[in-house]
């Protein structure tokens, strides 16, 4: 097993930094050429999938893989990201708030002025590998391989269809292999053709003596729900008793697990989604349909994890990679039958018998994503942690006691930090190959993998998008509401105010009981 330093440095990160603040390029001769042993790292990103969806945080659906890393590394149970996918991923590759980071809408591409994180891995010597969902920008200027990454085979868009023709039609670009335009391939299904590729690109280089950065942007179990037809019946039958069933089953075993901090259940959670029992019962039959389809795309997501794994393994490399998995936001709920404005839609047959395939596209609904997210509040899109709380998990010989869980607050923002220091980098500053970039806000928390006990944040983090904001300095979290007497951005703003070690569920707000807590924090956001 190869062994590498790993760099303690301590640092502030800015939030308002200049070229005169007399910081430095990353040491240059922290770049090694072939033969060193640092680690290679992948990152599993997740689409829309729910915090108990794995096995490992509390489902019901097999996922033995996953679970597979997370009991021989270490699950992150108080990991943050953005409340849906594009500020997430605008958050991670920049290592900021997706705002700094100039990701307001869909299809923003982030700034000039920020150094991505496979540019800053390719600069320390590693190989860069994207398979998957980019959605930071369409243009070919703004594709993956003109922002760091060797080599890739991106969607471009937000979404598409998971197999038979793409979505998008011949005038719109919805994919690219190393900034070519491409066409999805004759029977393709999307997450084993991400796999297969990022396989691809890693096998080119197999030997070389050079590590690598590998990411596998997954774009399941986001809707429209389809699976190959080979899996469409796997859980037939196993979501009859609904979600509210589900949902309880769910919370007793996350607790069980130690996923959840003590004490907190579902005693004072509030659903959005009708009960259950008010349903009739093509309703209920409909909606259990979709559920099952959706937990076929999971745990077909973790079958071909398992593929890459076992390639790893074979190749004799698995030992010799630090493997992070996550998702990039809370569950999609809201109607079952989802907003056409980010994926095109044409003719469809969304029959239950038909539910699953090609020609349909569905999503899931409130009550399931509730399930998936519960105890914790509201579901993707929201700033609340149902929106923002992932299932996180890192797998290296490095875990200090593998199958353990730790709950220290950390963001998809400490990603960027994070992989830095594992190639070797010094802790990023605000220049980068001799240009200005916007200050990195994230924190290592390496160091936490392999045992240190220290919190990653003793700062104030905003959690910000174009219309919302909140902020965490533990254990304390403001989070705005809707704007009061006018429409949205034109009135002041209700704060709300939660101790997230009290009332990690958000359900009780404190804002009139600690109006200077509320006033300290808000006075913090940037």
């Amino acid at each position: 097993m190869p062994v590498f330093i790993r760099r303690r440095a301590v640092w502030s990160i800015l939030v308002a930094m200049t070229a005169g603040c007399g910081a430095q390029d990353e040491d240059p001769a922290s770049t090694a050429g072939p033969g060193q042993a640092r680690p290679n790292i992948l990152l599993i990103l997740a689409d829309d999938m729910g915090y108990t969806d794995l096995g490992s945080f509390g489902g019901e659906i097999a996922t033995p893989n996953l679970d597979r890393l997370a009991f021989e590394g270490v699950r992150f149970t108080n990991f943050h990201v953005g409340p849906s996918c594009a500020p997430t991923r605008g958050m991670l590759m920049s290592g900021t708030t997706t705002v700094e980071a100039g990701v307001l809408g869909l299809d923003d591409p982030p700034l000039p002025e920020v150094a991505l994180l496979p540019e800053r891995i390719r600069a320390l010597g590693y190989h860069t590998y994207m398979a998957g969902k980019w959605n930071l920008g369409i243009e070919v200027q703004d594709s993956p391989s003109r922002r760091g990454f060797e080599s890739t085979y991106a969607l471009v868009r937000a979404g598409d269809s998971h197999l038979g023709p793409s979505n998008f039609p011949p005038t719109a670009v919805a994919y690219r292999e190393n900034g070519e335009r491409r066409d999805p391939p004759e029977g393709w299904y999307s997450t084993r053709l991400y796999t297969d590729k990022l396989i691809e690109q890693i096998e080119r280089n197999a030997g070389d003596g050079v590590p690598w950065f590998g990411y596998l942007a997954l774009t399941a179990p986001h809707w429209p729900l389809q699976v190959p037809e080979d899996w469409i019946d796997r859980y037939r039958g196993r979501y009859d008793a609904g979600y509210d069933v589900l949902r309880e089953n769910r919370v007793s075993r996350a607790a069980e697990l130690g996923v959840l901090p003590e004490g907190l259940g579902l005693e004072n959670y509030v659903s959005s989604a009708a009960r259950w029992d008010t349903l009739d019962d093509a309703e209920k039959r409909m909606s259990a349909r979709t559920m099952e389809i959706y937990a076929a795309m999971v745990e077909n997501m973790d079958f071909h994890a398992g593929r890459l794994i076992d390639y790893l393994e074979e190749s004799g490399a698995l030992d010799d990679t630090v493997i992070v998995f996550m998702s990039d936001n809370g569950a999609a709920g809201g109607e079952r039958d989802p907003n056409p404005q980010t994926i095109p839609r044409g003719v469809e047959d969304n029959s239950l018998a038909n539910v699953g395939r090609s020609d349909s596209f569905v999503g899931y609904g409130q009550g399931w994503a509730e399930a998936a997210m519960a105890p914790y509040r509201d579901t993707k899109s929201s700033l609340h942690s149902g929106g923002t709380l992932s299932s996180a998990i890192v797998r290296h010989p490095s875990v200090a006691g593998p199958g353990g869980l730790d709950r220290t607050y950390l963001t998809v923002m400490d990603v960027l930090p994070t992989f830095v220091e594992i190639a070797g980098g010094d802790p990023p500053g605000p220049v980068f190959e001799g240009r200005n970039v916007v200050p990195v806000r994230g924190r290592s928390f390496w160091g936490r993998v392999e045992g240190d006990t220290a919190p990653v944040h003793a700062e104030a983090v905003p959690l910000l998008t174009a219309r919302r904001r909140a902020l965490v300095r533990w254990p304390w979290k403001i989070i705005d509401g809707p704007p009061v007497g006018g429409p949205d951005g034109a009135a002041p703003t209700e704060w709300m105010l939660f101790n997230l070690a009290d009332d990690p569920g958000e359900t009780t707000d404190l804002s009139d009981a600690y109006p200077e807590i509320e006033s300290e924090l808000t006075a913090l956001l940037p």
